[in-house]
């Protein structure tokens, strides 16, 4: 199959990444040709499956939305590491007019935290996800659910709960560069990147 002009497949490892980018699309033109997919099961091989479809259809971004909460140690950063390692160069075949680029964008501990930041910048090291979730309900009323996720378009629920795309983008970047400057390796967000490159395109 030929290239897909500037197509980009985002891909998530669960069901909160899809809703997240669909709710955006709603409202941003330059998401349009942004397909967000939910794996059918949560775990890397499920998603390296998905990223060798997209690369054989041909899109010419595929980004990766990781959550780090089980990937900083033991066998799964090993997996993760070595998936990240197979993509770091672009993919290109030019006889089956394939070019593209696989990039990994990272949070930890999940997609949870960047929603936070929506509301607040925070460097707090949460032990497990269930407690930065509970956080965020606090301070939203936000739900771990697809049936909340299907009745609230998460965008425009945490903008109308008085959040905001830009404070979530500027807390993100800040969290991104505090952890080159510290020896703290947690409670980041590369999503804020993600958004400022699908901006670009």
């Amino acid at each position: 199959m030929g290239k897909l002009k500037d197509a980009i497949v985002i891909l998530g490892e669960g069901p909160t990444e899809y809703f997240y980018i669909n709710s955006l699309k709603d409202e941003f033109p330059f998401l349009q040709n942004v397909e967000p997919k939910i794996p059918k099961h949560t775990n890397l091989a499920e998603l390296q499956k998905l990223i060798e479809d997209a690369v054989e259809k041909g899109y010419s971004k595929v980004y990766c939305v990781i959550d780090m909460d089980n990937k900083k140690d033991g066998i799964e950063k090993t997996k993760y590491e070595k998936l990240k390692n197979k993509y770091m160069k672009p993919i290109i075949k030019p006889k089956k007019g394939i070019n593209c680029e696989v990039v990994f964008f990272e949070t930890e501990r999940c997609t949870e935290l960047f929603f936070l930041y929506y509301f607040r910048y925070t460097t707090k090291e949460y032990i497990c996800s269930d407690d930065l979730v509970k956080e965020l309900n606090k301070e939203c009323g936000y739900l771990k659910e697809q049936k909340f996720f299907a009745r609230h378009p998460l965008h425009q629920y945490f903008i109308k709960k008085g959040g905001s795309l830009d404070n979530a983008i500027a807390n993100s970047e800040k969290s991104c560069k505090s952890i080159e400057t510290t020896e703290r390796d947690c409670t980041y967000s590369q999503l804020g990147n993600m958004i400022e490159s699908l901006k670009k395109k």
